[in-house]
């Protein structure tokens, strides 16, 4: 996809942003470095993540806090940890404690685009379940902007601009199938 191409769906995603594309925020995801931690720690926090994951895929979300947190405490700055404890957070409907984990995931995920869509998809939903719709709106297309499909479907189909400009093009579409089959009907 062409620089041009990002500018026109960044307008119909997010048209009060005047010329801010996906480009803009990549490179701003990308310009900012990620935190350095030692490869050897870093080894050992996704190997404690991998158990967390495990544990909560077998239901034990106390063993899966549990080992998320000691994470955290070995490294404050590692985001992904705290954006899976969120994710465990959700699914034991302990909303404000998400938030929270996402905050810090957001704010220490700078340079990471896979962490940071996760956590602005995670956080739309939460703040979806909450009646905040402008909030969620944003975050949504914030997750959308960084890769997220789920969060990119939500944002098409919420945003009017989209929805009129997805109108068209499936009207344009279906004139040109339709020409196409009585061109071909004339051979």
């Amino acid at each position: 996809m062409s620089q041009t191409d990002d500018a026109v769906l960044e307008l119909i995603f997010n048209p009060e942003a005047q010329g801010v594309g996906f480009e803009a925020v990549a490179q701003s995801v990308q310009d900012n470095p990620v935190k350095a931690i030692d490869p050897e720690l870093l080894d050992k926090l996704k190997s404690m993540e991998r158990e967390a994951v495990t544990l909560a895929e077998q239901e034990d979300t106390d063993g899966a806090l549990a080992i998320l947190g000691k994470c955290i405490e070995l490294e404050k700055g590692y985001a992904s940890a705290y954006n899976n404890r969120a994710q465990i957070y959700r699914i034991r409907d302990e909303k404000e404690k998400a938030l929270e984990d996402l905050g810090h995931v957001i704010r220490l995920g700078e340079g990471q685009p896979k962490v940071l869509r996760q956590a602005y998809t995670q956080r739309a939903i939460l703040r979806r379940q909450q009646g905040d719709v402008h909030g969620s709106r944003a975050d949504f297309e914030m997750g959308a902007k960084l890769g997220n499909p789920f969060a990119r479907n939500i944002a098409v189909g919420e945003n009017p601009y989209a929805k009129m400009c997805n109108q068209i093009m499936m009207e344009v579409m279906g004139r040109e199938l339709k020409g196409g089959a009585c061109a071909s009907d004339n051979k």
